[in-house]
C-alpha cells in the first residue's frame, strides 16, 4: 500500500510529473481502488504542495512520513463525525479541482506497452 500511496503522491510534487512512472507502479492495482486512494488517502495529505501561491522545490514525499500522515488522517476520520463530513467534501472538490491527474494516469495506463 505504501509503494502505491508513494507513486501517487507523485502527482503532487512540485516539479514535471511523470504519469508513465506512476502507471507503471500502479499497474497491477484495480484502477477503481488506485482512484479512491488517490483521492480519499493521498490528495487530502498531498494536494497542498501544488495548491501553493509559492511551490517549494522539492522532489517527492518521503514514503514513511506520507504513510504516517494518511494513516493519522484516516484514523482521525473513522473516529470524528465532524471529519467524516469534513473529508467528505474535500474529497469532492479534489476530484473536481484535480480530476486531471486521475486522467492523465488512466492515458498513462492505457498508452503503456503491455510488455513491460
Amino acid at each position: 500500500m505504501t509503494e502505491v500511496r508513494t507513486a501517487l503522491s507523485d502527482a503532487f510534487n512540485d516539479s514535471l510529473v511523470n504519469y508513465d512512472y506512476i502507471a507503471r507502479k500502479i499497474k497491477d492495482v484495480d484502477p477503481r481502488m488506485a482512484y479512491d486512494i488517490l483521492y480519499s488517502e493521498v490528495a487530502p495529505v498531498c494536494f497542498t504542495n501544488i495548491a501553493a501561491a509559492m511551490l517549494p522545490v522539492g522532489t517527492g514525499f518521503d514514503p514513511g512520513s506520507l504513510n504516517i500522515m494518511i494513516e493519522g488522517r484516516l484514523a482521525t476520520r473513522e473516529n470524528s463525525w465532524f471529519r467524516q463530513k469534513l473529508d467528505k467534501a474535500l474529497i469532492v472538490w479534489l476530484k473536481y479541482n484535480y480530476g486531471y491527474i486521475w486522467k492523465k494516469i488512466v492515458g498513462a495506463l492505457t498508452e503503456r506497452p503491455t510488455d513491460y
